[in-house]
């Protein structure tokens, strides 16, 4: 992983005693930890309006290959509840509602393929595959109303995007695709019904990109409209959300001289794809807008690298029409460097994948907005350089980036 860091040693220290404090009355959020189901690590993907968080653990057990089992979990306030698997090793919950419901992937019985699930009430459902028991398939999102959108693959050999409605299982198909063979997949789903993603516009590999690019897609009234390649000549874009206000936020991938191609955050409304650009001062190249609530709040990322594998540094929230380091508004004795921010909820709740600074784990955790008077002292903008890693923690990562983006 491509990552900037400072000269030295001297030179951190001098930065830090260099920039003010903040005060208590700029900061935002108090920071909890969710931990994790018996491992090291843990990411969370998605919170209610209720608070409830779910996402995916290590579990503390370990494969015959000597790598972590990982499980989904789901997060009510008191310690991880253990969502389990289809029979297999390992399972994630990206998605959940307001009535109690989560969805997600895990591994079958045997471990030779993987499959959409739907969790309620201690019991997980196989939500299957286009094309029978053996195909692979993956949840992204359930809105209220229990549709559940993903992929899966086809009996044809291809790959599309897919929503279950009480579970029946109903193919979206793609957009025109010239050349035939292209994929589609579904990532977000508001309470109206409306669903974004992405699908492919050719089946022919971008040169750039070395992958056939995609267009972001929405899913609407039985129609399914281009919402296009994204602003400055970009190469293909990404959808991974949508709110009740039929917002759309993701990601587009304009060329970059240095990196090939990189990523920027777009916000989509009224037909217009606006780049959200990023932040400044911090010297990375990549943006990506994962989610977003009712309010016009929108959470993300931003890091250094190509487009498809950059590692992201810095959890971010925009609001008020510019990018905020999230890391500027937690205690700065936290023992935490935010990466990841994942998803908002309506009360201005965001989860965030945490790194512990003193051990280089990751942690699923939530930001709660507190009242501007607050006891403590706050970070300065862009003091926290990116922190390193522990190898566990790089996998699990990139492995939960991967599921959530290509699948």
């Amino acid at each position: 992983m491509k990552r900037y860091w400072l000269a030295n040693v001297a030179g951190l220290l001098f930065l830090i005693s260099a920039i003010p404090e903040r005060t208590a009355a700029q900061v935002s959020y108090t920071i909890t930890d969710l931990g994790t189901l018996g491992g090291d690590n843990s990411i969370p993907f998605w919170i209610t309006n209720t608070g409830e968080v779910v996402g995916v653990s290590e579990t503390g057990q370990f494969d015959a290959s000597g790598n972590p089992i990982n499980h989904a979990f789901r997060w009510a306030g008191g310690p991880l509840e253990d969502l389990k698997t289809l029979g297999g090793n390992n399972s994630f919950a990206t998605g959940a509602n307001a009535e109690g419901q989560a969805a997600g992937i895990a591994d079958v019985s045997g471990g030779l393929t993987s499959h959409a699930f739907l969790w309620h009430a201690g019991s997980i459902t196989d939500l299957g595959a286009l094309n029978g028991p053996n195909g692979f398939s993956f949840a992204s999102l359930v809105n209220d109303a229990g549709q559940v959108v993903g992929g899966s693959t086809t009996a044809d050999g291809g790959f599309d995007a897919v929503v279950w409605n009480r579970g029946v299982l109903e193919d979206l198909g793609t957009l025109p695709c010239p050349t035939g063979g292209c994929a589609s997949q579904a990532n977000g789903v508001n309470n109206h019904g409306q669903i974004v993603g992405g699908s492919q516009v050719s089946d022919v590999p971008d040169l750039t990109l070395g992958f056939p690019p995609y267009h972001a897609t929405l899913w609407s009234g039985g129609t399914i409209l281009d919402l296009g390649a994204g602003p400055n000549r970009s190469i293909g874009s990404f959808a991974f959300n949508i709110n009740n206000k039929s917002q759309v936020v993701g990601r587009f991938a304009p060329p970059d001289p240095v990196e090939g191609a990189v990523a920027r955050a777009f916000l989509w409304e009224s037909g217009v794809m606006h780049n959200l650009g990023v932040p400044a001062g911090f010297g990375d190249d990549n943006s990506e807008a994962n989610s977003l609530n009712d309010n016009g709040q929108i959470v993300g990322d931003s890091g250094v690298g190509f487009v498809e594998s950059y590692a992201p540094n810095h959890a971010l929230l925009w609001q008020n029409g510019q990018w905020i380091d999230l890391n500027t508004m937690i205690p700065v004795d936290s023992d935490y460097h935010l990466i990841v921010a994942f998803d908002v909820n309506a009360g201005g709740q965001i989860v965030v994948c945490a790194v512990q600074l003193s051990t280089g784990n990751i942690h699923a955790a939530v930001l709660t907005p507190q009242p501007s008077k607050v006891s403590g002292t706050f970070a300065a903008p862009h003091v926290s350089a990116p922190p390193s890693l522990s190898e566990n923690a790089k996998r699990l990562l990139r492995f939960a980036m991967a599921k959530r983006n290509k699948h």
